[in-house]
């Protein structure tokens, strides 16, 4: 889809915030009227203009047929973001223990090269010493000296040569045991890298696995989806991107709606009521388009939609360089707050798109929709997150 194409759905976030305000809508009852794969069908929708009461019905039906598409999405979308961490774990898991295996054979060779040179040493002094009839070789040489002077001496060589012997022989034996030492520590690591290895590759597959099954529901989810806009536009009188726009403004207000009453929950509890965690971000991979600068020239290209000017750009700029680097694929480990704008759980993205997972575009419109309901302009939304530390908006 085009960035101007996506403008235009973007374009009426802030009415959709305003209809939301004011109750324009009506939420009325489900009445169960529905096809055997639970979305109403064109003629259902054709029937409900026949009066206002059955077009609020017929509304409501298509909210929920909307959220559930997007819900089965999100389910499957969310289980590939967990296994591409899963395989990134097990492929840094197999990393390690190959360096530490590769390790552990450099010093075990290291530790042979010593033992081989200590083992040399100690036969060159073996042999001098029976070769020359001093040190320790014949200890009647020491008595039969001829004098004081010559018995001294002799006396200190054999003490050298004993020292000498006592040194070399301690540390071929130090030698030897490290070297068992080593070899059943590399052969451990070599079995646990296997056992790795063996454990990534499962990982992997999974994780392909999981991916094509997201990539089937998006699919999916995007045809029905953008059936339901179709049919709400005909039953408002509107236009599919404003209905796709408008119903992304109902989600996200709702999202922070429930999001509030946890954070008042969890500060009852004596919580911190916000954040999105410790630690830096990973980025998981897995088939997302991570292109920040094309993500940002769409972000620009929507901020007028909203009645934001350059100013805000450059807030919203440092405000997700300090979230993802403006990444697609950024994930923090510790929360599980996901993409460009870090939304905690990634599945509310869902609001703006069934690719939210793999979608630049898709996480700036909901990243957008969210600043606006939450702090009005991207410079307010910087602000606060500057204010707070760790740092979260």
């Amino acid at each position: 889809m085009t960035a101007l194409r996506r403008s235009r759905r973007a374009a009426v976030a802030t009415l959709a915030a305003a209809l939301v305000l004011a109750g324009a809508l009506p939420a009325v009852a489900n009445t169960g009227d529905e096809t055997a794969d639970g979305y109403p069908t064109w003629d259902e929708v054709n029937a409900a203009r026949a009066s206002q009461s059955a077009k609020q019905a017929e509304y409501a039906k298509l909210q929920q047929a909307l959220q559930r598409a997007q819900s089965g999405a999100a389910t499957a979308s969310t289980k590939a973001v967990a296994a591409f961490r899963t395989a990134q774990r097990a492929d840094q898991d197999l990393a390690d223990a190959t360096a530490r295996e590769k390790q552990l054979q450099s010093r075990l060779k290291a530790d042979r090269t010593r033992l081989q040179s200590d083992s040399e040493s100690l036969g060159r002094v073996v042999s001098w010493m029976y070769r020359d009839g001093t040190g320790l070789a014949s200890t009647s040489q020491l008595i039969t000296a001829k004098d004081p002077a010559e018995f001294m001496s002799k006396l200190d060589t054999a003490q050298q040569v004993a020292g000498t012997w006592n040194t070399l022989s301690e540390r071929a034996a130090a030698a030897v045991n490290t070297e068992q030492n080593l070899k059943d520590q590399a052969t451990s690591a070599k079995k646990e890298r296997a056992r790795l290895a063996a454990e990534a590759d499962r990982a992997s597959t999974a994780a392909s696995t999981a991916q094509e099954r997201a990539d089937a529901a998006v699919d999916t989810a995007s045809r029905s989806t953008g059936t339901v806009y179709a049919q709400l536009a005909s039953l408002r009188g509107t236009t599919a991107k404003v209905e796709e726009r408008y119903q992304l403004g109902l989600q996200v207000a709702e999202q922070q709606r429930e999001e509030e009453a946890r954070r008042q929950q969890q500060e009852q509890n004596g919580g911190n009521g916000g954040g999105n965690g410790g630690g830096g971000n990973v980025n998981i991979g897995g088939g997302v388009t991570v292109d920040p600068a094309g993500a940002q020239a769409y972000a620009r290209s929507v901020l007028p939609s909203y009645g934001w000017g350059g100013e805000q750009f450059s807030c919203l700029v440092s405000l997700w360089n300090g979230e993802s680097d403006w990444r697609a694929d950024a994930l923090n480990p510790s929360s599980g707050a996901y993409g460009i704008p870090q939304a905690l759980p990634a599945e509310k993205m869902a609001a703006a798109g069934a690719d939210w997972r793999t979608n630049g575009a898709t996480q700036v419109n909901w990243g957008l929709a969210y600043i606006s309901a939450s702090y009005g302009s991207p410079c307010n939304a910087w602000n606060t997150w500057q204010s707070r530390s760790p740092h979260w908006y």
